[in-house]
Parts: structure tokens; C-alpha cells; sequence
């Protein structure tokens, strides 16, 4: 909302210096956007009267005019290229010597004649964007005066930011209002506003509820003409083109009051009376700006016996248009339901003056008071004469103002000020024009009819910390007892966040929407969860997966030239409620636990299962670009070895939990590359799958964007999360420095091609017991020597005693072992 200081100053008396004021309006709740001073260096331009003029001999489209010089004495002969004048017109003369923003005038010839200044139009003075002609004073203006002096030239116009909730700082009087409050002194309304006036006008029927008030007042005798230049200059200084008079005295008013209206031809209104009801749906309506407008049920409308007439809050029609043959005019203004108003203009994109004011509220009061002031104006200006009023409203409309019961001990407390008692709370909620009544240790706050935004006690509790003063309240802590933390489930998640880090992943944060393309997510799904009213066309269905957000954001990087990225991200995803996910989680732990993947509505409509995820993505050189092996890329053994990490520590104590790996063909994944990732819910319980890890198809990947290769996983923690004992995982402890040294051992399983690697991998573990310091796989062979359909895999194994120093005979004793468990399975040992 922009407020020129001057017009401000008609409603209240500020004398701070601008800057002072500026800091107190923003620190109480009227923020100030910016300060424009339009015409600023404006010096030296008179008013002047045009004497003669004449073609100017060597130019088709100049005049050369004479008018009366500086001060109103004598004759100046000037040259200007505008035709919208004539003798004895009253015109603004930039004489030479005189300055107008941006320009310094000087006598010139021009064609041949000497140009003593130039005749200046509003555009140039920054009074107003038009630019068609010179300005034209009125013809009682004095001559050689000063035009700062009649014009609100070089005057600061100050921007308010208003709130959704603060409908009242759309208008000049508003602001003036709460400045009021603000600075404790007192504020006026514009005088002389006209009564209502008995007199026979068409009717009005009111069908709908989304109408309060409607009141009209009819007048005759109308003269559509162009507006005296301080009302242009006033507009104009808001923001708001000057159109004719009649129009700009109601956009006059609605800046001034805050209640927009709207102006009807009377003589092009059909039949005997205005209905205001409810749209129909297929109903079509030209409004103002030439568009054809669709209309729905829950629109509202206001229609003569022809049809609608004007959208209700919106936009007139143009049926009934004022124009410059128009000679009766019937003024309405009304009080529309903000939520109506608020849909229609959302849904058609139209958003006018008055549908931001309506949908902010206006003030039930102010109707009649808006179309008495309109009407005084356009009497006082001579453009019509007033004839009657007619208002209606509805039965059960605004009866009254809300009161609101407060504890001002708890207000106190709350704002932490021990002086802000009773009866101070009372004087500043006064001052904001609410009505308080004290009833024993109770206030009983009634707020004015401008103020909709207060309509509790915390409302009251911050309209009186404002008025006090925000910074006169101390910065104080609040008096509270800390309870709570994170729980044993929350602390371990950090942990396996943390596991993540560690290995060298970033971690991102992705949105929770995917489109029709993205991939189904890494544990099978039934379906999506489609969203009802999509942003947008790649945003259509909540996430099944984590894993399509972190492709995004590798691709991103890749664009970017990074050498090689790694991401993970921890977070729910997205399930139907009948996902066969439901299942496997509910094997882990089930819902009547303390599962919080399951939520119903308040009608016990099942929502979608939300389980908590892990996500890995990695793309690129693993240690950048300048490590010594620039062939060292991310792989699928990178993301499985964090994973096994990830269960390792979140293995409740006594468990046996290890991650399986079973090779699986899924869209968009390299087929060789790829593992489903299981679990037993129990010893004894069959593994289900919680997770996958793959390598991104090249032909995916290249639909994408990315450089191969690009390595992907995902894991459920919420089995993880569900498992934590009460007490929590005991703490990671460091284990004593052995001082004897470990012993390599190689060893070879020849197995059929249907047993896993991990369950050969399990095998070797326990055949090496307590000696196991670690292992890994390094080769694998297939050929004449193991048989066909048979392959022999070879694994590492560090062995290492904290005790003492390890012999041969215990190399020999862990082999002998291995082989005994590979047998158990079907694998025999190479020796």
C-alpha cells in the first residue's frame, strides 16, 4: 500500500522527521517496503497562462506559444510539441534556470526559435504516468505561482507491506488509525461525509449468504469528465491511473477508506431491480477489461433482469460501464464473504483492488460511510446530484462486535513486563479503538469493526506487546522445565546418518515428489500414491523411493563437472496402504508395537505406509580427481560396504543379523550389477527383502544425463529403528591396541552357482571363530579344473589373537574348519 505522507497527514498529526517514523512504523507492525519521492528536484516551475500560439514556421508538429512570465508579468515565447491546450489555459512553465527530474532548462532555439523553457506534462514531473499532452490546470489556478506549492510534488510516498490478516492497511485511514495507537495520539475522519437520503431507488434482493451489506446510492445529472489535477496527482501517487471522474473518485475512496465500489449506468441496468446471488454454473460474464469470464457455482454475482452485471468483489461488468454518455449513476458498495471472494479470483487469475481488500475483510461499518463520502466528493466537484440511498443485509448478518475474555496476569507473565498491568493492558487496547471492560480479575475486550484480525486472546496478548512496544520488552528466557530428548531409535539413527558421512557421502535432502517416470523404488511396490492437485507434471505422485531424488541431484552435479559425487539421504517414502511393504515391515516389528509407519484419518480411512529410509547414490572418481588412481570409481562394493556398516551397528545385542545378497533383474539396473538385500526377521524366520543395491543400466543412464557408472542402494531403517532395545545400543567402544601380529590366510570354496556368496561367506566366518580379524573377496573362477556349473571363490582372511602369538597350527586348525562347514553346504575346500 503505498501512502503519500501529505494525505497521511490528514487523518493524523505526525511530526516525527521521516526517518523516525519510518523506524517506528516498521517496528510496530507497519513494515515499510520502500520510500519513492516522485518529482524530487522539481525547482523553479510556475504556473502560467497561454496567451496565443501559433504552427511553428519550419516544423509540421510544433507550436510556438506565447505565455505570461515568471511571476505572471509580461510575455515569454517558448516552443512545445503538445496540442492538448489552448488560450487561456493554465499550464505548468519550466522557466529557464528551473529544474524538473533529470533535466536542467536553459533557453535554446529549436527550428530556428528561441525556446524560453518548456511547458511540462505530468509524466515529467513524475505526477503520473501520462504522457498524452502537457499538463492542464485548472482554469482558477493562480498564475506565477510556485507549482510545489500547489501540487504534491517531491513529496515522500511511503510502502507499506500489509498483512494477510491486516485488510484495515489497505487504506490511507487505516494506517492512520493504527499509527494513532502506536503513537497514543488521536486521528479524524474526512469531514462533511453525506447521510443517507430518503429517497425511491431501484431495489435490491439479496439471495446469498456471501453478501453482508449492500448499499447503493443513485445519482442524476452526471458529468463524466477528466478529474481535477490534485485528484489525478493523488492516484497517480498510488499507484492508480487516472480514468475519469467518476471512476477515480470510487478508486479515490476505496484508497482512502478502504471500501472499494462500484458504479453502475443506471440507464443501462435492465429491469426494475439488482439481484445479488450465487453464480449457476455455464453462466458467462464481460467483465470491465473486454474478457469473457466462465462462472461456476460459488462464484457470486450481481445481475439485472438481463443476467449478471458485475463479479461480485472481482470485477464489474461492461454491460453497465460508465462511459462519457452516461448520465445516472448508481453507486454500490457492499461486504463480501472473503473466502468466496478469495476463490473466484484465484480460479479466473483475476486479482483487482477490490478482491485483495474483500479478501482481507473490510469493515462491516464502512459501506455506507464509503458511498457517502464518494457521493460528497462528486457533489463538491460538480460531476452529479445525489437522489437516494437504499442499503440491505442479511438476517443474520454482523450483529455486533466479538467480545473476547482475557487473563491479564497471564498476559503478563507471558510478555514478561512487570509493569504491563491491568490497567495499563486497558489504556493500550483503548488506544486501538477496542472497547474494555473490566470484570473482577477478567478483561472483557471488544475490538473495533476494522479490526477482524483479533478474534482470541493470544491476538490481544500481541496487539497489547505491540502498542507497549516490541522493544521495550526484555529479552528474557522463559521459565521452563526441559524434558524429553531423543529417543534410543532417534540416537541410533543419528549414528547410522553419521556411518554415512564418515564413508564419505554428502548428505542431501530431496523433495517428496516424483513423476509418472521416475523409477518404482528399490523394494517392489503396488502402486503410487497420487496426488489429487499436482504442482506439476514431474511432481504428479508422492516418492516411492528415495533413490529418484538423488539421481536428480547427481545429475545436477555432474552438470556442474564434478569428478564424482556421493549422496545419501535419509527419510520416508510412500506407499500405498495396501503395499506389500507393509508386510515386511510389520515381520520386523508389528503395528500395535510401536510401528509409526501406519497412520489413519480422524475417519479411519488408512493413510499410505511412510517407513523411514536410507538411500545411497554414487556417481564418478571416488577421491576426487586429483588421488593418484583416476580409475578408482565408485562401485556397488563401496555402497555395501557402508550398508553392512549401517546393520552391523544396528544389530540389537544377541542377534544375528547379516545382510544377505541375492542377485536380481530390475528395471533400469544392470542385470549383472544388481542385489536384492535381505534380512531374517528371526532365527528361524525365512529372510525378507529390506533393501537393494545396483548399478544404474547404461541405457538409463544415459537417458539421464549421467556419466557411467552410477551406483545406487537403498535400505529400510525403520526394522533397524523398530529393533532398538529400551535402553539403546550400548556405546561404540575402542578396542585394546594387539600387540602380536595377525597372520594372512588365503582359502578357495568350490560351490554350485546356486549358493550365494554369503552364505559361503557366513560359512568361512564361523570357521574361523574369534580368530577373524577380517575378510574379503578378491577372486572368482569358472572352467575345467572346478566342474561345470560350478565356480571356486577365494577369500582373505586376517587372523589376529589379542592373547598371544598365532602358529601354523592355527592356520591349519581354521582351515580345517572352513572345510568342514563348506562341506555342510555342498562346497569343498581347494587345497
Amino acid at each position: 500500500m503505498k501512502l503519500p505522507l501529505s494525505w497521511l497527514r490528514t487523518f493524523v498529526d505526525v511530526d516525527l522527521p521521516l526517518d523516525e517514523l519510518v523506524d517506528v512504523m516498521s517496528l510496530n507492525g507497519l513494515e515499510v517496503e520502500s520510500i519513492e519521492t516522485p518529482g524530487a528536484g522539481t525547482a523553479g516551475v510556475r504556473t502560467a497562462k497561454v496567451l496565443h500560439w501559433e504552427p511553428h514556421p519550419d516544423a509540421d508538429r510544433l507550436r510556438v506559444v506565447r505565455v505570461t512570465g515568471d511571476g505572471g508579468a509580461g510575455e515569454v515565447e517558448l516552443v512545445c510539441g503538445a496540442a492538448n491546450f489552448d488560450v487561456g489555459d493554465v499550464v505548468a512553465h519550466a522557466v529557464p534556470g528551473a529544474s524538473i527530474p533529470g533535466m536542467r532548462m536553459e533557453a535554446r532555439k529549436i527550428r530556428g526559435v528561441v525556446s524560453n523553457g518548456m511547458l511540462a506534462s505530468a509524466r515529467e514531473l513524475q505526477l503520473s504516468d501520462e504522457h498524452e499532452g502537457i499538463l492542464v490546470l485548472p482554469a482558477d489556478t493562480p498564475v506565477g505561482a510556485d507549482l510545489t506549492d500547489l501540487l504534491p510534488v517531491g513529496e515522500p510516498v511511503v510502502e507499506v507491506a500489509v498483512q494477510p490478516d491486516r485488510g484495515d492497511h489497505l487504506s490511507v485511514l487505516g494506517v492512520a488509525r493504527d499509527l494513532a495507537a502506536i503513537l497514543d495520539t488521536t486521528w479524524r475522519e474526512p469531514e462533511g461525509i453525506l447521510a443517507a437520503l430518503d429517497a425511491d431507488t431501484i431495489p435490491v434482493a439479496l439471495e446469498t449468504d456471501a453478501c453482508e451489506r449492500f448499499v447503493t446510492w443513485a445519482l442524476e445529472d452526471v458529468r463524466v469528465q477528466p478529474s481535477p489535477p490534485w485528484l489525478a496527482q493523488r492516484l497517480g501517487q498510488c499507484g492508480v491511473r487516472s480514468i475519469d471522474l467518476i471512476v477515480d473518485v470510487t478508486n479515490f475512496v476505496m484508497l482512502e477508506l478502504g471500501q472499494p465500489l462500484h458504479a453502475f449506468d443506471l440507464d443501462r441496468v435492465a429491469g426494475p431491480r439488482l439481484t445479488v446471488r450465487d453464480a449457476r454454473d455455464g453462466e458467462t460474464l464481460v467483465t470491465l477489461d473486454d474478457q469473457e469470464r466462465s462462472l461456476v457455482a460459488g462464484d457470486v454475482v450481481i445481475d439485472d433482469a438481463d443476467g449478471p452485471v458485475s463479479l461480485a468483489g472481482v470485477m464489474g461488468g461492461a454491460s453497465t460501464e460508465v462511459t462519457a454518455d452516461t448520465r445516472r449513476v448508481l453507486l454500490e458498495a457492499a461486504v463480501w464473504e472473503p473466502r468466496r471472494i478469495r476463490r473466484t479470483s484465484r480460479r479466473l487469475g483475476l486479482v483487482s483492488e477490490a478482491s485483495q481488500r474483500f479478501e482481507r475483510r473490510v469493515d462491516p461499518e464502512g459501506a455506507a460511510r464509503g458511498v457517502g463520502r464518494a457521493v460528497q466528493l462528486l457533489a463538491q466537484l460538480g460531476a452529479a446530484r445525489p437522489v437516494g440511498t437504499a442499503a440491505v443485509h442479511r438476517e443474520v448478518a454482523w450483529a455486533g462486535r466479538p467480545t473476547i475474555e482475557i487473563d491479564p496476569a497471564r498476559v503478563q507473565r507471558l510478555l514478561a513486563v512487570p509493569d504491563l498491568d491491568a490497567a495499563r493492558q486497558t489504556d493500550l487496547l483503548a488506544r486501538s479503538g477496542s472497547y474494555v471492560e473490566v470484570d473482577h480479575d477478567r478483561l472483557r475486550v471488544t475490538p473495533p469493526t476494522w479490526r477482524g484480525d483479533l478474534q482470541r486472546e493470544a491476538d490481544v496478548a500481541e496487539e497489547v506487546a505491540r502498542l507497549h512496544g516490541y522493544g521495550r520488552i526484555p529479552a528474557t528466557l522463559p521459565a521452563i522445565t526441559m524434558v524429553g530428548g531423543r529417543s534410543p531409535a532417534q540416537r541410533l539413527e543419528q549414528e547410522l546418518r553419521g556411518l554415512a558421512l564418515a564413508a564419505g557421502f554428502a548428505e542431501a535432502i530431496t523433495r517428496p515428489f516424483v513423476g509418472e517416470d521416475a523409477l518404482a523404488g528399490v523394494v517392489p511396490t503396488k502402486g503410487r500414491v497420487e496426488l489429487a492437485n499436482p504442482l506439476a507434471k514431474d511432481a504428479s505422485s508422492m516418492r516411492p523411493s528415495l533413490v529418484e531424488g538423488l539421481l536428480v541431484a547427481l545429475r545436477r552435479n555432474a552438470g556442474q563437472g564434478r569428478p564424482g559425487t556421493a549422496l545419501v539421504e535419509l527419510g520416508r517414502l510412500f506407499r500405498p496402504a495396501d503395499d506389500p511393504l507393509g508386510e515386511v515391515l510389520d515381520a520386523f516389528a508389528p503395528v500395535d508395537a510401536s510401528g509409526d509407519w501406519r497412520w489413519s484419518a480422524p475417519d479411519g480411512e488408512p493413510l499410505p505406509v511412510q517407513p523411514r529410509t536410507l538411500a545411497l547414490a554414487a556417481q564418478g572418481l571416488r577421491l576426487g580427481e586429483r588421488h593418484l588412481d583416476a580409475e578408482d570409481r565408485w562401485s556397488v562394493y563401496d555402497l555395501l560396504a557402508v550398508l553392512d556398516q549401517v546393520v552391523a551397528r544396528a544389530c540389537p545385542p544377541g542377534a544375528d543379523w547379516t545382510l544377505q545378497r541375492v542377485p536380481v533383474e530390475r528395471d533400469g539396473f544392470h542385470p549383472g550389477r544388481s542385489a536384492s538385500l535381505r534380512l531374517r526377521p528371526l532365527p528361524d524366520a525365512a529372510p525378507v527383502e529390506v533393501g537393494f543395491v545396483g548399478q544404474l543400466h547404461p541405457q538409463e543412464a544415459d537417458r539421464r544425463d549421467l556419466p557411467e557408472p552410477v551406483v545406487v542402494a537403498e535400505l529400510l531403517l525403520e526394522p533397524l529403528l523398530r529393533a532398538v532395545p529400551p535402553e539403546g545400543h550400548p556405546p561404540v567402544a575402542a578396542r585394546t591396541l594387539v600387540r602380536h601380529p595377525a597372520m594372512s590366510l588365503d582359502v578357495a570354496l568350490v560351490a554350485d552357482d546356486e549358493v550365494p556368496y554369503a552364505t559361503l561367506e557366513a560359512a568361512v566366518r564361523e570357521g574361523a571363530g574369534d580368530l577373524l580379524d577380517g575378510l574379503w573377496w578378491f577372486d572368482e573362477y569358472r572352467g575345467e579344473q572346478v566342474g561345470p556349473g560350478r565356480r571356486s571363490v577365494a577369500i582373505r582372511l586376517r587372523l589376529q589373537s589379542p592373547e598371544r602369538q598365532l602358529t601354523d597350527a592355527d592356520a591349519e586348525a581354521v582351515i580345517d574348519a572352513v572345510a568342514a562347514r563348506a562341506e555342510a553346504l555342498g562346497a569343498t575346500l581347494r587345497r
